[in-house]
């Protein structure tokens, strides 16, 4: 039997013809079969074949160029990184080689590998030596992506401003372009501009699928399902494993906060055989939403994982950032104080990388539910009423009823407007819970306030954490000493001095220095 063109992955000899539009469709479309197939890294290796030996023009090898890096978004990071580096071993000129040296990066960076910044400087290197303007374009986006991954979404966002998803040059790069730059709006917690952004071109699967991210984060439950439902079952054939991944994460995550455990266990359950890194990179925000289910997450291991691949990458965590309170209260609930103190940590840097009050009032909200704080709870929700993210909101107001160093008559009142917006934002499964805990703390009756409740005021009153700023700023440290110090950001640092400045009845630092040096007397 004779092999196909399909089968052998190019093209017979016989069927090159010199019109280069004609040979372009031919191999577009035998790539795209290819990896339908399952074959990406002969999809790849076909297209970069053709750059290597075409004589087509420029104008050729740009259109080759750019279905080479939409293949790449399309396939798992193994598969990428894989193809292009054995596409690299092929003849390439400078600006070929410029242009897929920086789509290594690119995908690199995106997944947290160790390499990154050796495989960026690479790319730039060979992008000075050539100057093609693809090489450029793609070099920038793997620096975004760079900025992603540590959690730098101002750094990102200057990066993109470079690049114009509207020029004729950049058409084929518009897709991932726009979605890197609604990654950042959804990470600062601009909505609003995210949401103008995915209906810009609705048609395209992967915005459809990052503006179900941003109707979760903004409280819009049942649209985000309905949705991502749609698009998941009469979506294109060829959906990405990533746009395939944030869809599964966005219904389970509706369906928990309905309350409807068994159908969201049920198609998590699909992603949890996913063992490898970085391809398991793709489904950490579906981790994210498993891990708040013990049934799937003990067994699993799913916190530790997650914990390991953020540390890698944070990117996955920008678009919903409220799930990395989520990871230190499901850390807290299993006893893992190392889990617990590092996504603190990954949260609080974060929050000093994006100075905005969405990631000041996570990294309170991880502090308070690390070290039991009310106080840190208290700062969490004051500054998540400024914000649009009504589950986050929610959620830090129940983690505040839940405090056992809250008052009661406090705490039924968080956990009664904790409730009223879970059934708000179509949360009935979240707002059942909430109204458990009102009831708890009603039939308590009359409470007696406990040790931690008397100790309202002084020196007794600070929280170990307290006790530890208050040292330092009484010996003569400024807040960004403390903080560099204490290993947290500035803006918990300036929290936890303003509670102790209400806590002694002081109200600058010369006070603090007398009450601090009473007590050790």
């Amino acid at each position: 039997m004779s092999e196909s063109p399909f089968n052998a992955g190019t093209l017979p000899a016989d069927d090159i013809t010199t019109d280069a539009e004609q040979r372009r469709h031919r191999l577009f479309a035998t790539a795209d079969q290819l990896r339908l197939a399952g074959r990406g890294m002969e999809a790849l290796h076909v297209l970069a074949a053709e750059i290597a030996t075409s004589h087509g023009g420029e104008r050729h090898r740009a259109h080759l160029i750019g279905r080479l890096a939409q293949i790449v978004t399309l396939e798992q990071p193994t598969i990428a990184l894989a193809g292009l580096r054995e596409a690299l071993n092929l003849r390439l000129d400078a600006g070929s080689r410029g242009t897929l040296l920086a789509l290594v990066a690119t995908v690199a960076a995106r997944t947290g590998h160790p390499d990154t910044d050796a495989l960026l400087r690479d790319a730039g290197t060979a992008h000075a030596a050539s100057g093609d303007q693809a090489s450029a374009r793609h070099l920038t986006l793997g620096r975004a992506a760079r900025s992603l991954a540590h959690g730098d979404l101002p750094g990102a966002q200057a990066v993109l401003a470079a690049l114009d998803p509207d020029s004729w040059a950049a058409r084929a790069d518009a897709p991932s372009i726009r979605a890197e730059r609604i990654v950042v709006q959804l990470g600062l917690g601009r909505h609003q501009d995210a949401r103008a952004a995915t209906r810009q071109v609705p048609s395209l699967t992967g915005l459809t699928a990052l503006d179900c991210l941003r109707m979760i984060a903004v409280g819009e439950l049942p649209e985000a399902a309905a949705l991502a439902v749609t698009t998941l079952s009469s979506g294109p054939a060829d959906l990405s494993t990533e746009v395939r991944a944030l869809l599964v994460a966005v219904i389970g995550e509706v369906r928990y906060r309905r309350g409807e455990h068994d159908d969201a266990r049920a198609i998590l359950r699909t992603c949890l055989t996913e063992e490898r890194w970085p391809d398991r990179t793709l489904w950490t925000l579906a981790f994210c939403v498993a891990v708040r289910d013990p049934t799937l997450s003990a067994p699993a291991g799913l916190l530790t994982t997650v914990v390991a691949d953020l540390h890698r990458s944070v990117r996955s965590l920008l678009p919903v950032p409220h799930f990395g309170p989520r990871l230190v209260r499901a850390a807290v609930a299993t006893g893992d104080v190392q889990a617990a103190r590092r996504v603190t940590e990954l949260v609080e840097l974060v929050s000093t990388r994006t100075p905005v009050p969405l990631w000041h009032a996570l990294a309170d909200q991880s502090r308070g539910l690390r070290d039991g704080d009310p106080d840190a709870l208290r700062s969490a929700v004051d500054q998540l009423r400024t914000t649009a993210a009504r589950p986050a909101l929610a959620d830090a107001l129940l983690d505040l009823a839940n405090s056992p160093r809250v008052r009661s008559g406090e705490a039924r009142d968080a956990a009664h407007e904790a409730a009223a917006l879970y059934a708000r934002i179509g949360a009935p499964g979240d707002q059942a819970i909430a109204d458990r805990r009102c009831a708890d703390l009603a039939a308590t009756g009359r409470h007696r306030p406990s040790l931690d409740e008397t100790r309202s005021w002084g020196i007794d009153a600070l929280t170990p954490a307290e006790e530890r700023v208050a040292e330092m700023i009484a010996a003569g440290a400024t807040k960004k000493e403390a903080a560099r110090s204490l290993f947290v950001s500035f803006h918990t640092v300036d929290t936890q001095l303003r509670s102790i400045y209400h806590k002694l009845g002081i109200h600058n630092r010369m006070q603090l220095v007398r009450a601090w040096e009473r007590t050790r007397r």
